[in-house]
């Protein structure tokens, strides 16, 4: 839900590194009708992990094409 993706940003913006606690904390004025909140704390892991990969330069997911611009390797 939107509402949830918001809450998500907005905790990753402040602190990149939360834990599960943090992230349930966070996403506890959100209700979820539909997968449960373990699916939810797993994506919201997954995406800190990935950001941080990210922003380090490890991940290689994005190179620079010959324009310069970034283009998915």
């Amino acid at each position: 839900t939107p509402g949830m993706l918001m809450t998500a940003r907005a905790l990753l913006d402040e602190n990149p590194d939360p834990t599960d606690l943090e992230i349930r904390t966070a996403i506890s004025g959100a209700i979820c009708r539909c997968t449960g909140y373990k699916n939810i704390v797993s994506a919201v892991r997954w995406a800190a992990e990935h950001e941080a990969a990210m922003t380090s330069g490890s991940s290689g997911a994005m190179t620079s094409g010959s324009s310069g611009a970034n283009q998915e390797a």
